[in-house]
């Protein structure tokens, strides 16, 4: 992955990169980290957009998970499956947490009488959209 990124420089225990969705905020907003199960860690501190910095990469989502587990015992499924939805969990919890705070923002800004201008609306659209995905990933 990270030969196919620019300005591809060591942050702590990862990388940073430039962002290749195309948005005007790309320098060094790309975080890139492997976990210790060998998953990679992929966030943009800048448009948050997974997907379609995959796309821009011509990568999956997949491709951010090891191999499969060879083992198809059912206790290999079994462990498998938990491996899953650990992962999925702790993908989907920070998800939650920031978009639940753009959230609860505008709520007070709303319930403060205030009127959110178009630009807060659209993130606000787009919190609701990323809360429901992740909450698709937890069920």
């Amino acid at each position: 992955m990270l030969s196919r990124l620019d300005g591809v420089r060591r942050s702590g225990d990862g990388w940073r990169a430039n962002c290749p969705n195309g948005h005007a905020k790309a320098r060094g907003s790309l975080s890139i980290t492997e976990a210790d199960d060998g998953r990679i860690l992929l966030a943009c501190f800048a448009c948050h957009d997974t997907p379609a910095i995959l796309g821009a990469l011509g990568l999956e989502l997949a491709d951010l998970f090891p191999e499969r587990m060879k083992d198809a015992s059912p206790e290999g499924r079994r462990v498998a499956r938990e491996a899953f939805k650990r992962a999925s969990w702790a993908a989907a919890l920070p998800v939650l947490a920031r978009e639940a705070f753009v959230v609860l923002l505008a709520a007070r800004d709303v319930l403060g009488g205030k009127a959110l201008p178009s630009g807060d609306m659209d993130r606000l659209a787009a919190a609701v959209d990323r809360i429901e995905r992740a909450r698709e990933v937890l069920t």
